[in-house]
């Protein structure tokens, strides 16, 4: 028996927070220990290694997962993709090595020890990796279990991190060292569960491998992707060295920093992300459209507007939450955070909205759109990084304007494919961010001046939510809910009275 949607959902949900709150811990710890200049190079090897392996993947992991989660039974599947994931490490690891022969490794990593650029490689590969290894417990509806791990591993890995502050001087060298125990910690518990269940099991390793056939059953996927994903690479690297060279490694910090606490407001809705994606290949592949469209119309409004809550509240509160997480060497962070704040909101529309042509093996439409942004992006790199000098603001403000730009144009021929008006949607994502500002604008004006900060924030949060409570009963629509729904709500919870 498969667990339920809203179960696997709470789970990851409270994973997510779990996951969550110790980021906040990591976020307020890390920077500071290691400094502007040493986070700046940590967040460049790793958004470079992040973007390098992005474009090899080139959309075969999400090819992996869609075709897994159809039929559970193509356990050559798993055999296939490690070995890819074997490949692509070795050929990696290759490649860094030939230009650092060849002396070109320094015009990649502008200011960075070479030996740093080795341990990015190790630590990129492991965390996609890792990806793979959930994507297979999603496949197989082992979500409770497998997010259960993720918890208490979790806490284990910050017990790790704070042992390595403690017996050593965290520098960058110790910080990659950490993240290694921690993901390969993962990976063998993971791996156990998988031989518990039998899906690593003697049936996988003599699974028959035509790997000629899967070769070509993955590449008419996601060879429309090719083109984009080169791209991608290419510009994606392109701001991040552009950054670096332009504006330095404590540009690149301050963005690190503004994109690790602005990820937090995506905890909420990156939980339903692999769950939606399994229900719309099921459903995909057996012929109910009704039921895409159905989750659709249902769970977008509903997790854009989580996002909005999160997003509003951070970028109104970022001079504050810097303050908190870090010292006097970050104060000029926030500005960037300000911005940084709303480009989880519209990457919640990108993921969910995204799932749909991948499960529906629409990549051509995904290409191009991609190319589009990627051109557009360029432009805004150039003219914001390059012309005007505004450093990680300059980047912070690409990034929303983009991801803003290439959803709409998603939603547009999803809208067309579902057969359902876009109209409604691009109205909810204007006036829900538009009732969160006014939301914290009118808990600003009950906030209590404290001597903390931190107290400061906590009341201002509570008011703010107290607010949007009391607003979304008035304007459901907020969350996607009817009132037929909030007046079925306050009938259960009083008979639960």
């Amino acid at each position: 028996m498969e667990d339920s949607l809203r179960k696997r959902y709470l789970i990851k949900l409270f994973s997510n927070i779990v996951n969550g709150i110790i980021n906040i811990f990591i976020v307020a710890i890390v920077p500071s220990a290691l400094g502007p200049v040493a986070y700046g190079q940590f967040t460049y090897i790793q958004q470079f290694f992040a973007q390098l392996i992005s474009f090899f993947d080139a959309g075969t992991s999400t090819a992996f997962f869609t075709k897994l989660a159809k039929n559970t039974d193509r356990v050559e599947l798993i055999k296939f993709y490690f070995l890819y994931a074997f490949l692509l490490f070795v050929f990696l690891s290759v490649t860094i090595f030939a230009l650092d022969n060849f002396n070109y490794l320094s015009y990649l990593f502008p200011n960075i020890s070479q030996k740093y650029v080795y341990f990015g490689i190790l630590f990129a590969f492991l965390v996609w990796f890792t990806t793979i290894f959930i994507y297979i417990s999603d496949s197989f509806v082992l979500t409770i279990s497998v997010e259960s791990i993720k918890i208490f591993h979790k806490i284990i890995s910050l017990g790790l991190l704070l042992f390595f502050i403690y017996y050593f001087s965290l520098d960058l060298t110790y910080y990659f060292y950490y993240h290694y125990v921690s993901l390969i910690l993962f990976i063998f518990i993971i791996s156990y569960l998988f031989r518990s269940k039998e899906i690593f099991s003697k049936r996988m390793l003599s699974a028959h491998l035509n790997i000629f056939k899967l070769s070509k059953e993955f590449i008419s996927y996601s060879s429309p992707l090719f083109t984009f994903n080169t791209l991608s690479i290419v510009f994606g690297l392109f701001d991040l060295w552009l950054l670096q060279t332009i504006s330095g490694s404590v540009q690149t910090g301050f963005y690190g920093l503004a994109y690790a606490i602005a990820a937090m407001c995506f905890l909420f809705t990156s939980a339903m992300t692999p769950l939606i994606t399994r229900e719309f290949a099921k459903s995909y592949e057996s012929n109910d459209m009704e039921n895409i469209k159905k989750l659709f119309l249902k769970y977008i409004p509903m997790l854009y507007a989580i996002a909005a809550y999160f997003s509003v509240f951070i970028s109104f509160q970022s001079e504050a939450l810097i303050q908190i997480f870090t010292d006097e060497k970050f104060k000029d962070a926030y500005l960037v955070l300000v911005i940084m704040a709303y480009y989880p909101i519209h990457q919640t529309y990108g993921q969910l909205s995204g799932s749909v042509f991948y499960v529906t093996e629409q990549t051509k439409i995904i290409r191009n759109i991609g190319l589009f942004s990627i051109l557009l992006g360029f432009v805004l790199s150039f003219i914001l990084i390059y012309v005007f000098n505004l450093g990680a603001i300059g980047l912070g403000w690409k990034m929303v304007l983009v991801q803003i730009i290439s959803v709409n144009i998603q939603l547009y021929f999803n809208s067309k494919f579902l057969n359902i008006k876009m109209t409604p949607f691009v109205l909810h994502q204007i006036y829900s961010v538009l009732f969160f500002v006014f939301m914290i604008l009118l808990s600003d004006m009950f906030v209590i001046s404290f001597n903390s900060t931190i107290l400061e924030f906590l009341f201002s949060g509570f008011l703010y939510t107290l607010f949007v409570i009391v607003g979304v009963l008035v304007v459901p629509s907020i969350f996607g809910f009817t009132r037929e729904e909030i007046y079925n709500l306050k009938k259960y919870f009083y008979r639960r009275r």
